[in-house]
């Protein structure tokens, strides 16, 4: 059995345990990003920082596992990217910036797991 072998046998094996934290890390990143987007949204009345919610699609089993969250009320494109008269409050980026490398760091980390064995 060559190497290519002995990698395609972990990833069959690891498929029900990888899906499962894969799952977890992208419902708590999306969390987080959404914990942290509440915190740097600006607040007049608040109706900005409540609509900030998070989404997801697919579980442990499913091919893709997607989590999307942000702002939801109709000015929140103006507050986040400035108009001409208001400067950017780019709060959601802040947020990704934050969690982005600690997402990319998790998930390499389950790949070596896999790759591992």
């Amino acid at each position: 059995m060559d190497d290519f072998d002995r990698l395609a046998d972990d990833m069959d094996g690891a498929g029900v345990e990888l899906g499962r934290n894969v799952h977890g890390l992208v419902r708590s990143s999306t969390l987080r990003t959404e914990q942290i987007g509440k915190a740097r949204a600006p607040v007049l009345t608040g109706l900005l920082r409540s609509s900030i919610t998070s989404d997801f699609n697919g579980g442990p089993g499913s091919d893709v596992i997607s989590g999307e969250t942000g702002p939801n009320v109709s000015y929140d494109h103006w507050v986040h990217n400035g108009t001409s008269r208001q400067a950017p409050q780019p709060f959601m980026d802040q947020a990704a910036d934050v969690v982005e490398p600690m997402f990319y760091a998790a998930a390499e980390a389950l790949g070596g797991q896999v790759l591992d064995g």
